[in-house]
């Protein structure tokens, strides 16, 4: 392969640029349908074909007949993973969550913050804002994921109590600011005081606000989506239950087309079949799976802290001491084969669940999510039990086995 070797200013690192095309072969896994021994041509760090059998484009050839060759995943809600923690506002520990997420498929995300004084989650602004403008080693970061402070106490799960507080546009402006304007999503409780101003404040920039931790009714539900609310962070987990009386949030979400919705995929958050019906009644275009994941996840199991709380790792579980689950230690690839193999969907449209859809939401869908020519060269190559084989960003293979 021609590689042109060279120093990146701003990192010091050593960076290769490819200098003859990469063709990959397999089972391409598109917007509108599965190509079986397909292939994808990547050139100067984006998609410059794709189409069925062999390519006439001459370059590297890289093979993987009978796997699947999807779009990288975009993880719009994770707080962290392999002991790294985004609230730890540490240039390394970004650069490591970013290669950790790359192993489970994930090519770009939204670091997630969660409760904590305002000056933490400046601080964790700031750092995203300064790993956006320097760049990773692997997944790509789009920008900041806010969940809290601004939530309802009676569900704030593993959200430090003490630190929560009614909403401040004050505060999301500075936030947003901080984070060189890339604040994407804020989680919020819909029926406190000031969160329908602050959800107004939020649309009108193109700011993603979400329902979430959050006791709201259906009718509070509704008037925050009326204000412009248009996302539910994980649906069904920290928030009022859906009763066949009182729908709540979940079921204003599942009802109201102009809401996509957050599912956790680990068989543990969510029973299959609540995946299922939650998947089905919203479409894949309006659902997108997130990991939830916590620093402690993808470490061996034992006891860790997570926002100020303790935290156990055990049997694939994040537990607090009450028993009650903690974010999740899940990789996205898993939650793609978990949509097939338990909730009974396609791979393709599993795939879109945890690709186009999440970009989208992202704002990201311009150059992420689909394989497609002029998008970012963002693709993860999957084994048939969904375990991961290789990860490329914008061109560069950051992860393989």
């Amino acid at each position: 392969m021609k590689r042109e070797v060279r120093s990146s200013s701003s990192t010091g690192r050593r960076e290769f640029r490819v200098t003859e095309p990469i063709i990959i072969r397999g089972d391409i896994v598109t917007p509108q349908e599965l190509i079986p021994g397909g292939h994808v041509v990547v050139e100067d760090g984006k998609i410059a074909g794709i189409g069925a059998g062999e390519s006439d484009t001459s370059g590297r050839v890289l093979d993987f007949q009978g796997r699947l060759v999807a779009p990288g995943f975009v993880d719009i809600h994770v707080h962290g993973g392999g002991g790294q923690d985004v609230m730890d506002a540490s240039p390394e520990g970004l650069d490591r969550l970013s290669l950790f997420l790359a192993a489970g498929g994930v090519t770009s995300f939204l670091a997630t913050t969660y409760t904590a004084p305002h000056g933490r989650i400046l601080a964790a602004a700031r750092n995203v804002r300064d790993t956006i403008e320097r760049g990773t080693e692997g997944a790509e970061v789009l920008g900041v994921h806010m969940e809290g402070p601004y939530i309802d106490p009676a569900w704030c799960g593993a959200q430090d109590r003490r630190y929560i507080r009614r909403p401040q546009t004050k505060e999301l402006e500075e936030v947003h600011r901080e984070a060189g304007g890339n604040l994407r999503i804020v989680t919020l409780a819909p029926e406190v005081e000031g969160a329908l101003d602050a959800i107004g404040w939020l649309s009108a920039r193109g700011i993603v606000p979400a329902a979430g931790h959050t006791d709201a009714t259906y009718g509070e539900a509704m008037a925050g989506i009326d204000a412009g609310m248009r996302h539910v962070s994980h649906i069904f987990n920290a928030m009022r239950p859906l009763h066949h009386r009182e729908p709540g949030v979940a079921g204003a979400a599942l009802w109201d087309g102009r809401v996509s919705v957050e599912l956790i995929a680990d068989g543990v958050h969510l029973h299959p079949a609540t995946l299922g019906l939650a998947a089905r009644l919203k479409g894949p275009g309006a659902t997108a799976l997130i990991s939830d994941a916590i620093a402690p996840a993808g470490l061996p199991e034992g006891e860790y802290e997570f926002g100020g709380v303790k935290v156990t790792v055990r049997q694939g579980r994040c537990l607090l001491e009450s028993g009650s689950l903690a974010g999740s230690a899940i990789r996205l690839c898993e939650a793609v084969g978990n949509m097939v193999g338990l909730a009974g969907f396609s791979p393709e449209a599993a795939v879109e669940m945890a690709s186009s859809t999440p970009a989208r939401i992202a704002g990201a869908a311009d150059r992420k999510g689909r394989l497609a020519p002029g998008m970012d060269a963002d693709i993860t190559v999957l084994d048939r039990e969904f375990s991961v084989l290789l990860t490329m960003v914008g061109g560069r293979v950051v992860y393989e086995v």
